[in-house]
């Protein structure tokens, strides 16, 4: 079975540089010309099933791919971003300077900090490890398309790599990029990460 793993298009948060969990943000111009791209770049591939985030973004993303192949679209919320709490929103330059004590515990060892009034990563990873086991008991042999956000899926990887959470600092996926992981035999690789030719056009 493949996961086609996609993270989705530009918000103005992004653009901003702003701290951005569970806040229900839809795509700017640029994320839909993005999400647009990715729809193009995946059309040609055997698509049997979209889960999104039910987050406006991730699921926008997902109907701009689901233009090309009619799979449905299933909303999943253990494939929502890490509720960062309190700091939806932040300006990231400030959330040193206004959660100081989260910030340094953050730097030194992310898989024991919690955001105020959020989430933790292992806590991130544990729902969206869930939200994936339900995919896979559901989808055998086939091909599905996992549109979702940054954290969300960088604990995935983290998990199917054996990487200690805090190891996610030595990984990036961009905005609108595309990663692909096979699961064969209860066994999961990486096949392709952060893939983004398809932007260029757009960029």
């Amino acid at each position: 079975m493949q996961l086609i793993l996609v993270r989705h298009g530009q918000t103005n948060w992004n653009k901003e540089y702003r701290v951005q969990g569970q806040a229900d943000l839809p795509l700017n111009a640029s994320g839909k010309a993005q999400a647009e791209a990715i729809g193009r770049a995946l059309k040609n591939e055997t698509v049997d099933a979209v889960y999104s985030s039910p987050l406006s973004r991730a699921f926008e993303t997902a109907q701009a791919i689901d233009t090309f192949h009619q799979a449905g679209i299933t909303t999943l919320d253990g494939l929502k971003e890490l509720d960062v709490g309190e700091t939806d929103g932040l300006y990231y330059p400030n959330l040193k300077k206004e959660y100081a004590s989260f910030f340094e515990l953050w730097s030194i060892d992310a898989k024991a900090a919690r955001f105020p009034g959020g989430e933790s990563l292992p806590e991130l990873q544990k729902r969206v490890w869930e939200a994936i086991q339900s995919i896979l008991d559901k989808n055998h042999s086939h091909s599905v398309v996992v549109a979702s956000h940054f954290f969300a899926l960088l604990t995935l990887i983290c998990k199917v790599l054996d990487l200690g959470l805090s190891d996610f600092r030595k990984l990036n996926i961009s905005v609108a990029g595309i990663s692909k992981m096979e699961f064969l035999d209860g066994k999961a690789r990486l096949v392709c990460f952060n893939e983004t030719c398809h932007l260029k056009s757009d960029s």
